[in-house]
């Protein structure tokens, strides 16, 4: 899957605003900004993903209700070793794989149902309004504490 790119005005001034502060040196500011940014994404896959009738068996054996695969979703940050760069990953846990494995994208027998991708799609704006405001509420914060 592509990465969602997008122009968001300012970026580059409230980095800049950041490292003035002193909190792009330890990245938490922007790890929850990316997070935020993630939050429209998980929404609406939980909205999007599709739900089955009936119980089933993980491949561990243990038996799940309807919406196991909807309750799975996660997000995973990771800071580089910089610290000036961050990602999230979108997914479901291991025992949901076949959320994106086989619904995603689908099998020679079974036609794909995406709820990912237009989750992705659906919610850029979004992405970038919340990593936005949060990365503005960060340095309304520290600059008041100052």
């Amino acid at each position: 899957m592509a990465p969602v790119s997008g122009a968001l005005d300012g970026v580059a001034q409230l980095m800049r605003q950041l490292e003035e502060l002193g909190l792009a040196a330890n990245g938490k500011a922007l790890r929850a900004a990316v997070r935020a940014g993630s939050r429209p994404v998980v929404k609406r896959a939980k909205q999007l993903i599709p739900e089955g009738a009936d119980a089933h068996r993980t491949y561990r054996g243990r038996l799940v209700t309807p919406g196991f695969a909807k309750r799975s979703i996660r997000t995973v940050t990771k800071l580089s070793r910089d610290k000036q760069k961050a990602s999230v990953a979108i997914g479901v846990r291991a025992e949901a794989f076949y959320a994106t494995q086989f619904v995603e994208l689908g099998t020679s027998r079974q036609a794909p149902q995406p709820w990912l991708r237009p989750a992705m799609e659906q919610t850029q704006q979004e992405q970038l309004a919340a990593l936005g405001d949060s990365l503005k509420k960060t340095i309304e914060k520290a600059a008041k504490k100052k």
